[in-house]
């Protein structure tokens, strides 16, 4: 399952906001050619959601779900601002 950190989470609090969404649209993973993207959407049964004080703020439908196990969402200091940087966790040790 993907890993998302708090400062994530606030960031995309952040951006549904700047967007002026309603209160039942969330963000959602897609995939496209070179990588993933996110674009506002409802939920649909079967999504993974992740929320952020009380709002659904990330959607994931079962295939990008699977995608992602075993990475983390995350920010990082950009020029201006903090972005959104998607990671592969290390693998643990045998």
């Amino acid at each position: 399952m993907l890993t998302i950190t708090t400062p994530a989470l606030e960031r995309l609090s952040r951006r549904l906001a700047r967007k002026g969404a309603a209160d039942d649209m969330a963000l959602r993973v897609t995939r496209r050619e070179g990588g993933w993207t996110l674009r506002l959407d409802h939920e649909c049964a079967g999504d993974t959601a992740f929320s952020h004080e009380g709002r659904k703020v990330l959607l994931l439908d079962e295939t990008v779900s699977d995608a992602m196990t075993n990475m983390t969402l995350d920010t990082r200091k950009g020029d201006r601002r903090s972005r959104l940087r998607l990671r592969r966790n290390a693998r643990p040790e045998d």
